[in-house]
């Protein structure tokens, strides 16, 4: 996943994926997410530095911005030029007046800790409008064996937003940024997973042991599957068994 210069390539996500990313980037500093976001906007700032002194010049500030909106607007959560100025000139005064606030040291160019903050606050005031994930974080019962049914078959736009779920999931958990989950964080990532289907009381075989209230219990049990799909008994798994396993979980549901 790469972040656009002037395309409008996004972040090559869903729209539904694009919500639960954005606003898990917002609000958990930690997550894979935040540290996209990050990287993204740094690269922003980077081609809008024309002088590549780490600043950004009023003469450079509305390319940087057209970037940022180009995102969002993919997306449907941000109008075009032509609805939100009906002239250049007014245009250019809006974003004087952008550029005034941003400029928090008031030394009439942008510092990448400026846009960052500029950004994140607000990419945070926008998200707590935003609908919660229609699928993977919201709904009943049946809206969401709904969508499992579908989920679970290759090839449609359903497993694709599943896939990235779980491979978001994933690189949360590889803490050492090698490609693998360890046995150690593998009880954590499952109950990530499980979350809407035990919020909901999806019924599943395994039911009563993958929503054991017990920790201990349940971590035991986790543990459990994850040896079985473990043959090479090296406490490692890789993200296509995780993408195996976690289907096929959520193909005894529906």
């Amino acid at each position: 996943m790469t972040c656009p210069a002037t395309s409008m390539t996004g972040f090559n996500k869903s729209k539904e994926d694009f919500i639960w990313f954005i606003k898990k980037a917002s609000t958990d500093k930690k997550s894979d997410a935040r540290g996209e976001l990050y990287h993204c906007l740094l690269k922003m700032f980077v081609d809008a530095d024309t002088n590549r002194d780490g600043l950004v010049s009023k003469e450079s500030f509305s390319k940087l911005i057209d970037m940022a909106a180009s995102i969002p607007r993919e997306y449907g959560y941000a109008p075009v030029d032509t609805e939100l100025y009906k002239t250049e000139q007014h245009k250019e005064t809006a974003r004087q007046k952008m550029f005034d606030s941003m400029d928090l040291k008031g030394t009439g160019v942008i510092t990448f800790d400026e846009w960052l903050k500029f950004c994140l606050e607000h990419i945070l005031a926008k998200t707590a409008t935003m609908d919660p994930h229609p699928i993977l974080d919201h709904g009943n019962m049946e809206q969401f064996k709904e969508f499992l049914m579908t989920a679970v078959q290759p090839g449609t736009a359903e497993h694709t937003e599943m896939f990235w779920f779980l491979l978001e999931l994933f690189t949360d958990h590889d803490t050492d940024k090698d490609g693998i989950v360890m046995m150690v964080d593998f009880p954590t990532m499952m109950d990530k997973v499980l979350e809407t289907p035990k919020k909901l009381d999806i019924p599943h075989p395994d039911k009563d042991a993958l929503f054991e209230k017990d920790a201990e219990k349940r971590k035991e049990f986790q543990l459990g599957i994850f040896k079985k799909r473990n043959p090479r008994g090296d406490n490692r798994m890789c993200v296509d068994e995780w993408v195996g396993l976690a289907m096929d979980i959520f193909k005894k549901m529906v």
